[in-house]
């Protein structure tokens, strides 16, 4: 019994030891490869992401009750049905909360993304909250909000013809709605340029393709709807129209995303060259997760043979296998094409996957399997062409 307990102390140890050296290990996987000015620029990319995220929550969905999804619109339903705290201090807490339970069942890894965004958009929401809150400016003897949208001043036209302020309401609603939408639409599209992740709901995206396969755009929408239903019953006071709006608002928010991030185009081709092919194509399916494609190629110049890597992907993978190429090979050409469209398994779903194999079939084969190298296993099908 003795000698059981040294040697459960002694494994518990290891492992308390092993954290920090894991997370150490973690930190330069995701950095590597990356100079101290590449990784200065990506921050800023991503910290102008919250920043303009901040402006469209703070200055206009947030103060008009405007429910188009996403953790904002979670602490705006939490602030009417459970109460005690602000919109802004449930954001906060969301962020950080799902934040925490993306570290735990992610990685790391992924919470890397996360964090400069995590860190810096409530910081932005609070700061621009007092902006509005104490901001003022003096109109005709009295005291106005000037960044307050819901406080809506007549417009004067001229002598004979104004807009009464109780008639710009509605219009000051729908504009939260669209402008907000659209604002932070940019803001997250700036943090995934950065290679960074606006978190929040995203985090729940993943978890559920990681564990229930449930595809990315797909659990976005259904997160984003199931949002909008509880909005429409416990804020909106079954109110259609303001729901209708709210929906409006998360359409020209992905609108303005794929436009900032990708031109409108959501998928590329990436063609690499690399005397470490292998370990790229390898790197590629098993971490990314995409399929490729070997095209048997050789050199104009230097007459070598060698192996071009075709992969399709989306936006949220962009970064990554940049990163991941220069990280496994800094002298690797790689070449990436935008995509007009893409069918097949990964990206249509009407696309049968019946001959695709799991991922887990995909580990099982590496393990036990004898892996023949590609260029001979071409060989040996050309041969057997032949006897046939």
């Amino acid at each position: 019994m003795p000698s059981d307990k040294k040697k459960f102390g002694s494994l518990l140890k290891q492992k308390i030891c092993s954290i920090p050296s894991h997370i150490v290990r973690q930190f330069k996987e995701e950095f590597a490869g990356e100079t101290w000015k590449s990784l200065l620029k990506n921050n800023l990319y991503v910290i102008f992401g919250a920043f303009i995220y901040a402006i469209g929550t703070a200055f206009f969905t947030v103060p008009m009750n405007v429910i188009s999804g996403g953790l904002a619109s979670i602490a705006i339903i939490l602030e009417h049905t459970v109460g005690g705290l602000d919109a802004d201090t449930y954001i906060l807490i969301l962020n950080w909360g799902v934040f925490v339970i993306g570290l735990f069942v992610l990685g790391i890894k992924y919470s890397l993304k996360t964090l400069v965004f995590t860190l810096f958009n409530p910081l932005f929401i609070m700061l621009f909250t007092f902006l509005i809150e104490n901001v003022q400016i003096d109109v005709n003897g009295a005291m106005i909000h000037v960044f307050d949208i819901r406080e809506v001043q007549e417009i004067v036209i001229n002598s004979d013809l104004r807009i009464s302020a109780e008639d710009l309401e509605p219009i000051a609603y729908l504009v939260s709605a669209l402008f907000g939408g659209a604002i932070m639409g940019a803001g997250i599209g700036f943090a995934l340029i950065g290679g960074g992740s606006s978190g929040g709901t995203d985090i729940i995206n993943v978890t559920m393709h990681k564990y229930f396969r449930i595809k990315i755009g797909t659990s976005s929408l259904m997160c984003d709807i199931l949002i909008m239903l509880a909005g429409f019953f416990f804020t909106n006071d079954c109110n259609l129209l303001a729901t209708m709006i709210g929906a409006g608002g998360a359409i020209l928010c992905s609108v303005t995303l794929d436009m900032i991030f990708s031109g409108k185009n959501k998928s590329y081709v990436a063609l690499i060259v690399s005397h470490r092919w292998v370990e790229i194509n390898d790197y590629i399916n098993k971490n990314i997760q995409r399929g490729t494609t070997l095209i048997k190629a050789q050199g104009g110049y230097s007459r070598l043979d060698t192996m071009v890597i075709e992969v399709c992907f989306d936006r949220r993978d962009y970064n990554v296998l940049e990163k991941a190429v220069h990280m496994i090979d800094p002298k690797a050409f790689m070449t990436v094409l935008k995509a007009q469209e893409v069918l097949g398994f990964g990206f249509t779903e009407k696309t049968s996957s019946t001959d695709m194999l799991d991922p887990e079939e995909v580990d099982q084969i590496l393990i036990h399997g004898k892996r023949v190298p590609f260029l001979q296993q071409g060989e040996k099908n050309e041969e057997r062409t032949k006897n046939d």
